[in-house]
């Protein structure tokens, strides 16, 4: 049930297009899409498997057997957890409805994508999404190589070490959820037919 991406079937149901294609729109709310995604998700899995214990307690009677304060600091954990959910789908909804992400939206069709799975330690070309950190520092649209680590990526590592680093997020590099959370980058039909000589 968990490894199933409920809320990018969410996504593509509120606005007929995949996370995929939102991350390529030159428009912030578009670009911060996955990300949201990605914040939402892990907010709904923690509340899920914390409420999932608190009734294995329940249904096992360890609050029989224990003391009262272990259900009620599990009771906590949830109310913190529900809030941590609602800021997330609350930050997913207006980027869902953001009026220049709709009206684009309305205006072009989502591209067709594909993902090219990569691992820490690859160098990859992509192109660097509209979100507001690449918009402020003049990267977004950008096409460069990247240098992949476990968190950040590292622009133009030909250049040599020390140059500019980017949250995955903000490299164009995302992961799969339905993978166990491998990283991916996109790549148009018109990019792959190029690297690929046809």
């Amino acid at each position: 049930m968990l490894n199933l991406d409920a809320v990018g079937r969410w996504i593509i149901r509120r606005t007929g297009r995949t996370l995929d294609q939102h991350a390529t729109d030159p428009v912030p709310a578009a670009a911060h899409l996955p990300q949201a995604a990605s914040d939402m998700r892990r907010a709904r899995t923690e509340l899920l498997l914390t409420v999932d214990r608190l009734r294995t307690a329940l249904i096992n009677e360890d609050d029989l057997t224990g003391t009262v304060a272990a259900v009620a600091g599990s009771l906590a954990d949830i109310e913190q957890l529900g809030r941590d959910y609602r800021h997330a789908r609350n930050w997913a909804d207006t980027l869902i409805t953001d009026p220049a992400r709709t009206e684009y939206a309305a205006a072009n069709t989502g591209g067709s994508l594909h993902r090219r799975y990569v691992n820490p330690g690859d160098t990859v070309l992509v192109v660097l999404p509209h979100t507001d950190s690449c918009r402020k520092q003049r990267l977004a649209g950008r096409r460069t190589r990247v240098r992949i680590s476990q968190s950040d990526a590292e622009l133009d590592p030909t250049v040599g070490p020390g140059q500019l680093r980017l949250p995955h997020a903000d490299a164009g590099i995302y992961q799969d959820p339905a993978e166990g959370g491998t990283l991916y980058v996109l790549e148009s039909a018109a990019d792959k037919a190029a690297a690929s000589g046809g």
